[in-house]
């Protein structure tokens, strides 16, 4: 009994390592045809297993997975291969009532090295393709040479030094003979850290001669700006292309890889001699005008609107560099309201010209001879290496009416007169919603007037005077206030600058005229041609491109004098200044 139970346990014991080794083998076996289902997932072939050197090969692979989220990882073929171009085409079709898809990549090579060479397997998420071999043979000397004579690279810099935030001109340019064709099709945009590069323009194409032969020629320029101080490297460049290639009576396309070489540039920092209160402004060159609508020739009204635009040009720099004017005015005299800053770039032959556009809406609150002060822009010139400044002009502006108490700054500039405002500008009186009071008001000062007159002259105690009366008005009595003596304005006829003198002209005729400044003017140029000359010419040189000399200075003076004259002794009149209502 005891050897059956012996027997049997060995039996047993015998069985379940029987069992046991089936299913490692089994399993083993499933997972090995797991695998190669797998594998047969990704396939991969060559164009070509035997090339030469400087030809460029096709790496097929189709995924039969279909697995589109996912792409080939071609790190392991930068070792010994240069990655031209990936295409990448999807399939789905019907075969027997049944539906088949995949995805094709098709991937060009150029090999860096000749020689016996293994194309790894390509990844797709967990699967990969099989190991490919190639064969890379070596070309001529001869060979060689005709591809070198093809296609050039060229990279050239418009200095070695460069000032810190300064333009820097790069050109790269790509020089080529027939048949030539670029991988890509375009010249890439350079990438500097710590510099900023601007593209001028799209590029240009034109013939120019290489060892004794005409090539074609396509370069794209830069604008290079280092942000900061100290040694910037351009880094090499290469680019690739394909050439066509005359061997014997048959012609080969070849696949060659042309660079550029590394440039360092210096960046220079800002001289010691530039302003510290004044911000780094590097140009070539820098212009700033102004324009004035209306035109400043005219008198304005209080209350009237006057828009000053101001454009900043800069040769050799963005617009962005330019920094904001500083063209504030007496708030006791002016409202302003400024609108949106326009900033802008464009490209014009080798340099980056940037402009800044501000524009202010100013409306005078106050009669009389009103300043529209310029201002200074400090700049460094690259070129001269020396500092320079620009100015823009003060200007004159010569207000009429009477003064506006408050404006409501929220209001748009040609809606922010009261109401009840009056002004007066040549002679042309503008009327409102209240013009019926105003013109009853009239009637009755007019009204008055007379019956004081008569008045006057049927009591016998009438005087006449011998000049007209002093300005009473609320506007001329502000300006008469302000007028310069003769002998301040006589002073100021000899050496003041041509827009001063314009203003305390203005002051002095309307005081001693006792009329607004436009017919006050008159009044003076009709004394005598001299006089009108003087005008015309003074005006001229403080709104166009004239020029007050020293002769008509001094002749300004003597007419001054001369009028001054006979506004204190005016031709005497028996001639009443009313005529009588009534006759005796």
């Amino acid at each position: 009994m005891v050897e059956k139970i012996e027997i049997a346990s060995v039996i047993n014991r015998v069985a379940r390592r029987i069992i046991k080794s089936s299913q490692i083998f089994i399993a083993a076996t499933c997972a090995v045809l797991w695998c190669s289902a797998a594998n047969a997932e990704l396939q991969a072939a060559l164009s070509n297993t035997v090339i030469e050197e400087l030809d460029s090969v096709q790496l097929a692979v189709r995924d039969l997975g279909t697995r589109q989220s996912e792409t080939p990882d071609l790190s392991a073929l930068e070792t010994d291969f240069h990655v031209l171009g990936v295409n990448t085409s999807s399939q789905y079709r019907f075969v027997n009532g049944r539906a088949q898809s995949w995805v094709d990549y098709q991937i060009t090579l150029q090999p860096k090295r000749t020689g016996e060479l293994l194309i790894p397997p390509i990844r797709i998420g967990r699967q990969k393709t099989n190991t490919l071999r190639l064969s890379v043979r070596q070309l001529s000397l001869q060979m060689r040479q005709k591809v070198a004579n093809l296609v050039f690279y060229e990279l050239e810099l418009s200095s070695k030094s460069v000032y810190v935030q300064s333009q820097l001109l790069l050109t790269r340019r790509l020089v080529y003979a027939d048949g030539v064709q670029l991988f890509g099709g375009h010249l890439a945009k350079p990438e500097l850290p710590g510099a900023q590069v601007v593209e001028l323009g799209e590029g240009s194409s034109s013939v120019v001669q290489r060892n004794g032969q005409s090539h074609g020629s396509f370069e794209q320029r830069y604008a290079i700006f280092p942000a900061q101080s100290g040694l910037l490297t351009i880094p090499s460049d290469s680019v690739t292309a394909s050439v066509r290639v005359l061997d014997g009576t048959s012609t080969s396309r070849k696949t060659v890889r042309v660079s550029t070489e590394e440039k360092h540039i210096k960046v220079k920092p800002i001289p010691p001699e530039y302003p510290a209160d004044q911000p780094w402004l590097p140009a070539v060159a820098l212009t700033a005008t102004q324009r004035f609508e209306p035109s400043l020739i005219k008198d304005f009204g209080v209350g009237d609107t006057l828009q000053r635009n101001v454009n900043i040009r800069v040769t050799g720099n963005s617009g962005a560099s330019l920094p904001p004017l500083k063209l504030s005015l007496p708030e006791s005299e002016f409202k302003t309201y400024s609108q949106p800053t326009q900033i802008s770039d464009n490209a014009i032959g080798d340099h980056l010209v940037g402009s800044r556009v501000e524009t202010l809406d100013i409306v005078p609150i106050v009669p009389g001879a009103l300043g529209l002060p310029g201002t200074d822009i400090t700049w460094w010139n690259t070129d001269t290496e020396s500092l320079m400044t620009t100015s823009l002009d003060d200007r004159a502006l010569i207000v009429v009416g009477d003064a506006i108490t408050a404006i409501n700054p929220s209001t748009p500039a040609a809606q922010s007169i009261r109401p009840d405002a009056e002004a007066q500008l040549g002679g042309t009186i503008r009327t409102n919603n209240n013009g019926l009071t105003l013109w009853r008001g009239l009637i009755a000062f007019v009204m008055l007037a007379a019956m004081a007159t008569l008045w006057v002259r049927r009591s016998g105690r009438n005087q006449r005077p011998d000049r007209p009366s002093p300005v009473t008005a609320q506007a001329g009595e502000s300006i008469s206030q302000q007028a310069p003596t003769l002998k301040a304005l006589t002073a100021a006829a000899k050496n003041a600058p041509p827009s001063l003198l314009r203003q305390q002209l203005g002051l002095y005729l309307c005081a001693m005229t006792a009329l607004p400044n436009r017919p006050a003017l008159q009044a003076f140029r009709h004394t005598s041609a001299v006089a009108h000359d003087l005008i015309e010419a003074l005006d001229a040189t403080c709104y166009g491109n004239g020029n007050f000399n020293d002769d008509q200075r001094r002749n300004m003076v003597e007419a001054l004098k001369r009028f001054s004259q006979t506004q204190k002794h005016p031709p005497k009149t028996n001639a009443p200044l009313l005529p009588p209502l009534y006759s005796d």
